[in-house]
């Protein structure tokens, strides 16, 4: 009596165990001593999680300690084919299935959830051959009008056929996680009293959600979680910082609910806006990184981090919708003859400056004596001015150097076109602003500096503003690390446009003009 106790007590023992953990038998025929994957969704990746080799009957068990998160799981077979199921609070079941024909022969025991999601997933199947045969008849009979409507009619029965089982699975069901999910995959309706065009835009933007709980962690571990969330930001929403901002907000705090689910909505949203060719995605990802990553991305790199908060105070400077940092340049002659005598002073300013590299001064010394040299060259300019100064409907600033390939190809066909369209009679100020080298290489800077010089020469730019200044800190003003770069400012001196090419600038300009005139 006291064995048969004893029995039944290390039963109830290794019951409680895979109770509190998973264990999933599977058993599939004719698959012998092959190895089966079991492993989850997310964010459209398929993720292993364990493996088991079957026996020679083609049974082996999942099991662990520690249960599985919720969502929607796979079992990956040797011929690179899979099948998925549902995992939530039950996670003591079996699985059987048939090598000839997984999808049809599939089935669970002990876990009732999953027997209807395949009845589920078999009469959607059913419904859509069926749906397939319709339309393709149609096709063949598109002459037959009488034809026709009979296979319509058909068509609309199949689709109320088809929506009745739906409701009918999820009014039987509305505690399953099965249900949850179904009701995840279905897009809001407007209803059909609202007729007004922008109301029915408004009203499905405010429910867009309405069937997807964005709180619920299991919908991560689905395939549909990140199309829904990026369906919402890249085709419902406008594409405009005002807009985006506060529904990136209402998405990061609803994620708060599970701390894998905020990592992931935060990890995501952070990578989709800093990677997006979208000019006012930058300040979408700016607020993000601010607000959110910066303070509570734990799990980020120090050195991550850091620069990332040295990125966020260089670029809110120049952000679409800022107004521009003011710019104090000095501005090269508009004659020929004023140029010439700066190029005459060049090899003196040069010559000075390399006998100072010779000298047996610190770096720090040598450095200060070449500014000190730069300031007398700089006060040889006849005109010192500013951005703030300059008084334009619209202002483009023109970022470049004569010592890269990509600038001296482009800016002379910018320049012609400034005077095609006859820019500067509209009302549009140019400034082209000279990238100089760092001058530490004094060599270097100089020659850099001279063939500034002749190339607005050669190619008659002084019609526009040609502007120099080595002391204004308009690089880290304007995160200029490469060339050319290209702002586009308001009457304001707002920044509208940034980093795009000069035609298309040009075009948003004209159209702008165009809009304008039209309003008049």
């Amino acid at each position: 009596m006291k064995r048969i106790l004893f029995s039944a007590v290390i039963i109830f023992i290794s019951i409680s165990i895979f109770a509190q953990g998973y264990k999933i038998d599977v058993n599939i025929k004719n698959l012998p001593n092959k190895d089966v994957i079991l492993g989850h969704h997310f964010a459209g990746q398929l993720i292993p999680d364990d493996t088991i080799t079957l026996n020679t009957k083609g049974y082996a068990v999942f099991k662990n300690k520690e249960k599985l998160p919720g969502g929607m799981y796979f079992l990956f077979l040797p011929n690179k084919s899979f099948f998925d199921f549902l995992l939530d609070k039950d996670q003591v079941f079996s699985i059987s299935a048939d090598t000839s024909d997984y999808d049809n022969t599939v089935s669970f025991k002990g876990c009732e959830e999953n027997t209807r999601f395949q009845a589920y997933k078999k009469y959607l199947d059913n419904a859509g051959k069926k749906r397939k045969e319709l339309l393709d008849d149609r096709e063949k009979n598109k002459g037959d009008k009488n034809k026709i409507t009979e296979i319509d009619a058909q068509l609309k029965k199949l689709g109320e056929e088809t929506e009745a089982y739906f409701q009918k699975t999820i009014n039987e069901y509305p505690n399953d996680y099965f249900t949850k999910f179904l009701k995840a995959t279905r897009q809001v309706e407007v209803p059909k009293i609202i007729t007004d065009r922008k109301q029915q835009y408004y009203w499905f933007r405010h429910h867009y959600f309405d069937n997807f709980d964005l709180s619920d962690a299991r919908l991560l571990r689905t395939p549909i979680y990140e199309n829904t969330i990026d369906t919402y930001l890249d085709k419902v929403l406008m594409q405009h910082p005002d807009t985006l901002i506060p529904e990136v907000d209402m998405l990061i705090e609803k994620s708060r609910s599970n701390e894998e689910l905020f990592r992931y909505m935060l990890v995501h949203l952070f990578n989709k806006y800093a990677s997006s060719q979208i000019m006012t995605s930058e300040n979408v990802y700016m607020h993000i990184a601010e607000k959110y990553y910066i303070k509570e991305a734990t799990w980020s790199d120090s050195e991550f981090i850091s620069e990332l908060k040295k990125k966020v105070k260089n670029r809110k400077k120049c952000l679409i919708g800022v107004t521009a940092q003011n710019i104090v340049f000095n501005e090269v002659p508009s004659d020929t003859s004023g140029i010439n005598d700066l190029l005459l002073q060049l090899p003196k300013l040069k010559s000075d400056g390399l006998t100072i590299d010779k000298s047996g001064a610190d770096s720090l010394v040598k450095y200060n004596l070449k500014v000190e040299l730069l300031k007398q060259y700089y006060d040889k300019f006849p005109v010192t001015s500013s951005l703030n100064e300059k008084k334009a409907k619209y202002t483009i600033l023109w970022f470049w150097t004569p010592d890269c390939s990509h600038c001296k190809k482009e800016t002379p066909l910018f320049h012609d076109l400034y005077n095609e369209k006859k820019l500067k009679e509209k009302g549009v100020e140019i400034i082209s602003i000279f990238l100089q080298k760092d001058i530490t290489d004094w060599n270097r800077f100089s020659q850099i500096t001279q063939e500034w010089l002749e190339f607005i020469k050669k190619h008659r730019m002084t019609d526009w503003t040609n502007a120099w200044d080595p002391f204004d800190p308009f690089r880290i003003n304007y995160d200029i690390h490469s060339s050319p770069v290209l702002y586009l400012l308001d009457e304001n001196k707002k920044i509208i446009a940034k980093r795009i090419g000069y035609e298309q600038a040009i075009e948003m300009i004209e159209a702008e003009m165009k809009r304008a005139e039209g309003k008049k």
